[in-house]
């Protein structure tokens, strides 16, 4: 099993990249949404950069010891930049548990290890560590909102006109974006939906990235959170 392993922003491992991050001014592309907002994407601010230089992002196939062995190449990755998390000579050095609220924890050869996410999407697991703060990932796809999806239930008006400028004639698109950000801002604060109804997490207005769509997503405190194209659907990695 080959993992396609890169570090989200702002740097990639020696793995096989995910494709180029989409950019508001890049001309629509096929499998990519068009763009109606005006406005040039800005870099990364310097605190931007520091949260999101110890966030580590990998995907491999859905199959049996998958989380294992992403695990295992995200701690290698954190390793090359804080040596205080030294990767194990294998998966044996690993251990996997699952929280009170499900979400889960990682202990390396006995100690407990950095913040871990996992999202599972189109037959591939996703998951994202992080050596400072809180970690959640979430990877959503408009074939899971298409029909009739209870729009109402889960997102604000505010929310939906916000999808729909993003993704503009795409409804089910634009609420993927919208739940990608909801899904990973809650799994970073621990609870994942435990604690929250979808309408009590709100997603803010967009601040353009030149590597990504920012949002500060409103749960039980605001929490940062950075989303980019992934095929036809969307990833999210908040940073609580």
């Amino acid at each position: 099993m080959r993992a396609t392993a890169n570090v989200m922003l702002p740097f990639i491992l020696d793995c096989t990249p995910s494709p180029c991050p989409w950019s508001p001014l890049a001309p629509p592309e096929a499998g990519k949404p068009a763009m109606s907002l005006a406005g040039k994407p800005l870099p990364q601010t310097e605190g931007e950069r520091e949260a999101l230089s110890s966030v580590a992002v990998a995907s491999a196939p859905a199959v049996h010891g998958a989380q294992q062995h992403l695990a295992l190449v995200l701690l290698r990755a954190l390793e090359r930049f804080e040596a205080r998390w030294k990767a194990p000579a294998d998966e044996n050095g690993l251990t996997l548990h699952k929280r009170a609220l499900g979400g889960p924890c990682i202990f390396v050869e006995g100690r407990q290890g950095p913040s871990l996410s996992f999202s599972h999407g189109n037959g591939r697991l996703w998951a994202a560590m992080s050596g400072r703060g809180s970690v959640g990932i979430d990877v959503a796809y408009p074939e899971e909102f298409r029909g009739a999806y209870p729009f109402g239930r889960a997102f604000s008006t505010e929310e939906m006109a916000c999808a729909g400028a993003l993704c503009p004639g795409d409804t089910a698109r634009g609420a993927a974006l919208m739940w990608a950000a909801k899904e990973a801002a809650v799994k970073a604060t621990g609870a994942g939906f435990n604690f929250f109804d979808p309408l009590e997490v709100r997603v803010g207005p967009p601040l353009f990235r030149e590597e990504a769509i920012l949002f500060e997503v409103m749960a039980d405190r605001p929490i940062s959170t950075w989303v980019r194209t992934e095929g036809r659907g969307w990833l999210s990695v908040a940073l609580a």
